[in-house]
């Protein structure tokens, strides 16, 4: 039989269990609670450092996409705005021009983001390449006014070609044909013949071009106040109204001829991936006298140019350094 006494105690002893479970539970919640403020607050902490990280990424990604494709550009009108540089000349007027574009692109991002952005020009570090331009018109013969003449070197060593135009007088083109006969190094050749002609209507300039491996394509281009601006290269002319095969329907490296110069009345530009000399066409900045504008010569060129960018950011900075190709290449 149980007391009083007995029955007392027992409640007691349980009611001190229950207060210390109780205690137990509520000290317990306390640190979980205090655990999870600690964590959060780190992860809090952490995805706002990512946060502000991340949209100077995208910034980065498009001033690096910016400035290449705005050097490029730039290095390309340069090449072909003067005729009478040395190399030493060329890279003075790049690395200027570079400058200036650095200096305006550098004022937008600091006035819009507070950013410092650069981009420089490294002439040593870049690859020449040769052009060859008459810059006047005149008929498309060497500067001894021979019509059966090599574009590149006399001896036939090939050369990739990454620009190919030609500013066509049609007025005073021949009806007689002109050949520009371009073959590459397995053997494949594109022929392209052009001259006036009053098929279709008025006087066009006509262009028929044939492919070792794919046959012949003939096409009228209409002039523009007598002109027709022909791209060699990729077969077309700037209006877009006449298509045909160019030179890049067969892979480089390529040697460039021309047969029956003397039908055709235009000015021209090439430009060669390397260094190239030719007993048909003396350098445009020749000692002595100066070649005639109405001649071919041959001047540098800017093929692949070599330029770091820097990025500096709250959060971000780096620098890179880039060898941006200036010319398309054939596929």
């Amino acid at each position: 039989m149980v007391s009083d006494t007995d029955a007392r105690d027992r409640r007691r002893v349980t009611r001190d269990r229950a207060q210390m479970i109780l205690l137990g539970a509520i000290t317990l919640a306390a640190v979980i609670v205090g655990l999870t403020v600690v964590v959060n607050s780190h992860f809090v902490t952490q995805n706002g450092a990512v946060s502000e990280v991340s949209p100077q990424i995208d910034e980065a990604q498009e001033f690096e996409y910016e400035s290449r494709k705005g050097s490029r550009s730039l290095v390309l009108r340069l090449n072909h705005r003067h005729r009478n540089l040395t190399g030493e000349d060329l890279g003075e007027v790049i690395e200027s021009n570079v400058s200036v574009y650095s200096g305006l692109i550098a004022e937008s991002y600091a006035s819009s983001r507070g950013e410092y952005v650069d981009v420089t020009y490294n002439n040593d570090s870049s690859h020449f390449g040769s052009r060859v331009v008459q810059e006047a018109d005149g008929n498309v013969t060497s500067d001894a006014g021979q019509g059966e003449w090599h574009v590149g070197r006399p001896s036939g060593e090939m050369r990739n070609v990454g620009w190919f135009t030609m500013n066509v007088d049609v007025d005073e083109t021949n009806e007689q044909t002109t050949w520009i006969n371009v073959t590459n190094a397995t053997g494949h050749w594109v022929n392209v013949s052009i001259n006036k002609t009053t098929a279709g209507t008025g006087v066009n300039l006509g262009v028929t071009s044939n492919v070792s491996h794919a046959g012949n394509a003939s096409t009228l281009c209409d002039p523009s106040r007598e002109r027709v601006l022909l791209d060699v290269f990729e077969g077309s002319t700037f209006t877009g109204d006449c298509e045909f095969n160019g030179t890049r329907s067969i892979q480089p490296p390529y040697r460039v001829d021309v047969s029956g110069g003397k039908h055709l009345v235009a000015k021209y530009e090439l430009v060669f991936n390397d260094t190239i000399d030719s007993t048909y066409y003396r350098p445009c900045t020749a000692t002595g006298p100066v070649p005639s504008s109405d001649q071919p010569c041959r001047a540098p060129a800017v093929w692949t140019a070599n330029v770091t960018t820097e990025f500096g950011g709250s959060q971000l900075s780096y620098a890179n350094e880039y060898n941006i190709t200036v010319y398309r290449e054939a596929r």
